[in-house]
């Protein structure tokens, strides 16, 4: 049987896990591209100790990216067109600053293996917001059916009461599926109260009920 509240915490871990993947890539090619940078930088510098600042500059223009992707994808929104020009600009720019070493001597050899790490960076921080914005439209949804499930089972009755009367208990259900509804709706206790016409603590502990089984399969 597919178990909703299961596969949003699955998803959850996922997301999780690609999120610090993608820092794992990133700070190993920041380091990856300043040992192989600095050199370059260095001996067409009149300052030999400063071959270190342009990698850092375009390194940091990189992760500026790659953060405000993040962000951005995590409310299902994108950057446009000067983001991922802005992502491809910088990244380029590293690529030449870890390659060009090996293109001045034709070392294609080590032009590859230093094309890996920018061309891993860039790829990334192209995959990475496509990854994120299924992931949250995949939390939204089975976030909704989870609430839904858990709301439907906190508000029916384990077993119904021999003592109380047919109009009784539909009455009972009526109220208990209109607070379900207001609770879905986000309307506060005193509107829901008022608008079913039951009592705030009724309502209220109805809420309260819900969220704490809410916070059991969260």
């Amino acid at each position: 049987m597919y178990d909703v509240a299961n596969e949003l915490r699955s998803i959850r871990r996922t997301r999780k896990t690609v999120d610090v993947m993608l820092w794992v890539i990133v700070t190993g090619a920041v380091f990856y591209s300043l040992m192989t940078s600095t050199p370059l930088v260095s001996a067409h510098s009149k300052w030999e100790w400063s071959g270190w600042a342009l990698g850092v500059l375009t390194d940091a223009a990189f992760i500026l990216s790659i953060s405000a992707d993040a962000t951005l994808s995590k409310h299902g929104l994108t950057g446009g067109r000067w983001p991922t020009v802005f992502r491809w600009a910088t990244g380029l720019a590293s690529l030449f600053l870890n390659t060009w070493s090996s293109v001045s001597i034709g070392d294609w050899v080590g032009v590859a293996i230093h094309s890996i790490a920018p061309a891993v960076l860039i790829c990334a921080a192209e995959v990475s917001p496509h990854y994120r914005r299924m992931f949250r439209d995949l939390e939204l949804t089975l976030t909704e059916q989870v609430t839904v499930k858990v709301v439907t089972q906190s508000l029916t009755p384990k077993r119904v009461q021999p003592a109380r009367t047919s109009n009784g208990r539909k009455k009972s259900e009526k109220n208990k599926t209109a607070i379900r509804q207001a609770f879905l709706d986000e309307l506060t206790p005193t509107q829901a109260a008022e608008k079913i016409g039951v009592t705030r603590g009724y309502v209220s502990q109805r809420y309260k009920e819900i969220r704490e089984e809410l916070k059991l399969t969260a």
